[in-house]
């Protein structure tokens, strides 16, 4: 397997380089991906500067039950347990103390596409996903996830972990991609949008799973 040792500053210090890799669908160039799970403090920057908002952040038709939604009508899907703009599982517009590393929850894929437009970023697709999970190195194939990521992995049932603070690290070094929060990805599907990797409550076989939902969900 070969590796690109980039220099230290030339690539974003919170991502990873994941190799180019050939697929049955075409040839995925190398590209970035997020080292940890966004956290509810890089979250926060987003609402602070107004990207709640900001209509820029917000490129995607807005479709729910069908049913093409305003601007003004998505943004009242879109608040926490006081009613404010924020994710679901905040109160009054921040997250609980002592949780600045979490990872943000309780969003719905509008709400992260708008981040990562904020932060210069795409979500990644499912295949982009797979191939930094590791799914086509020779160490999981040979070896499978069961014994390498899954058991350092948060599958526990009690709750989102720091991030980081598991040692489920894929073969690019990125963390938490299997268990912990489930991860929203860029595609489309029969019913919504693509979820990937597994949450803390979930069984281990579904860090693999191509599963979906709906695009406002905010489980």
């Amino acid at each position: 397997m070969m590796r690109v040792l980039d220099k230290k500053v030339s690539i974003p210090q919170e991502m990873v380089r994941v190799s180019s890799t050939e697929l049955r669908i075409g040839k995925f160039g190398d590209f970035l991906i997020d080292k940890y799970e966004v956290t509810n403090k890089q979250f926060k920057e987003f609402v602070d500067s107004g990207g709640y908002r900001d209509q820029k952040y917000w490129k995607h038709e807005f479709l729910k039950d069908g049913r093409v939604l305003t601007w003004e009508e998505a943004l009242e899907e879109f608040v926490d347990q006081t009613g404010r703009t924020g994710p679901a599982t905040w109160e009054a517009g921040d997250y609980p103390e002592g949780r600045d590393d979490f990872p943000v929850t309780g969003i719905s894929w509008y709400e992260a596409a708008a981040y990562a437009e904020f932060v210069g970023k795409n979500l990644p697709t499912g295949y982009h996903w797979s191939i930094a999970l590791g799914n086509y190195t020779p160490l999981l194939q040979t070896k499978g996830f069961s014994t390498i990521l899954v058991p350092h992995s948060n599958f526990k049932g009690k709750g989102p972990d720091p991030v980081g603070k598991n040692q489920g690290i894929t073969s690019y070094g990125a963390y938490d991609m299997a268990g912990n929060v489930r991860e929203w990805c860029w595609n489309k599907t029969s019913q919504g949008r693509l979820v990937r990797g597994g949450a803390w409550n979930d069984n281990t076989y579904m860090y693999g799973n191509w599963s979906q939902a709906p695009a406002f969900d905010r489980s």
